[in-house]
């Protein structure tokens, strides 16, 4: 697939997730939009494609975020490999491993980006950020999936060319 065709995509949520959603807390949490294109894209089209998604969204995470550069990047590409893998396919039908791996892979992308911030010397309290973000945000993004699902079979049947291969 032409990835320039996700890559507006992908840019858009980040600008979305960190301008327009950086002041809403639902349950103490706000949806990770790239996170959940990203982990939707890696079920939709593999663990190829969602690898090089979640490489781009992290890329414009960093950019716009005020954390150190990287942690998105290493985050979102280690979340999509995790959601590719080939025991993913059995946890039923797709819905049901979207949402579930929406919810996992939330929590494990706060726990990873957590790990790493310690790792760099920063202080974290993991306890307080699970139950006060990470855990909302995975109910979010859980609710959110079939959306997130939607818009990306849509977007992926318009990306077809008439021979059936992706442009």
């Amino acid at each position: 697939m032409n990835f320039y065709i996700g890559i507006p995509i992908l840019l858009s949520a980040a600008v979305i997730q960190s301008v327009w959603l950086e002041n809403v807390h639902i349950l103490g949490g706000r949806p990770d939009l790239v996170l959940l294109l990203v982990v939707t894209w890696t079920i939709i089209r593999g663990i190829d494609d969602g690898v090089i998604w979640g490489f781009i969204g992290g890329l414009c995470c960093d950019l716009l975020s005020g954390g150190p550069f990287g942690l998105w990047t290493t985050t979102l590409t280690t979340i999509s490999f995790f959601t590719g893998q080939p025991w993913v396919y059995a946890l039923g039908p797709t819905l049901i491993r979207l949402a579930l791996m929406s919810a996992v892979g939330t929590l494990l992308a706060h726990g990873t980006i957590l790990g790493l911030m310690a790792v760099m010397g920063y202080s974290v309290s993991v306890g307080n950020a699970y139950q006060t973000v990470a855990g909302p945000a995975a109910l979010l993004n859980f609710l959110l999936s079939p959306f997130a699902f939607q818009f990306l079979v849509w977007f992926h049947k318009r990306a077809e060319t008439r021979e059936g291969k992706i442009i």
